[in-house]
């Protein structure tokens, strides 16, 4: 494979981990389920199959919940023209309740995990997408 295509596989799949992130911290649900094929999986603690099973999983995000999900050390592995996986690191900062509402900031607790995501990419006529999602927890902070 020429360097260059697999370059633009390696681009195409990072930024579907960075507008996952985006999509899912600012709400724009469209978008995100858009990041997927049809028949995709995603586990974040509960697996979800399908883009119908995780627009109605991702509906259930309360208002209140305020997130940012910052993603690092991206790595892919190009496995063919139609085919890569990858891993990418996850430090969650999350916050329920009214404050999340209001345009200020809120208290910072402290960071709510950290992780990292174990993908699988395809490309589809659509474009590059993530085919299946799994994240993997290191830490996370104790309920309060």
């Amino acid at each position: 494979m020429k360097q260059s295509i697999q370059r633009d596989i390696e681009y195409a799949c990072q930024t579907l981990s960075i507008a996952y992130a985006r999509a899912i911290d600012f709400g724009d649900y469209d978008a995100f389920i858009d990041l997927f094929t049809e028949d995709a999986e995603l586990d974040a603690g509960h697996l979800l199959t399908g883009r119908a099973e995780i627009r109605a999983a991702i509906a259930q995000r309360p208002d209140e919940l305020k997130s940012r999900h910052v993603i690092t050390n991206i790595f892919i592995d190009v496995l063919s023209t139609t085919q890569a996986r990858g891993i990418s690191y996850l430090t969650l900062y999350r916050h329920v309740g009214p404050e999340s509402l209001a345009g200020a900031p809120i208290d910072l607790q402290g960071v709510a995990a950290v992780g990292h995501y174990e993908d699988r990419f395809e490309h589809t006529a659509q474009g590059w997408r993530i085919k299946r999602r799994k994240l993997h927890l290191a830490f996370r902070r104790a309920a309060d």
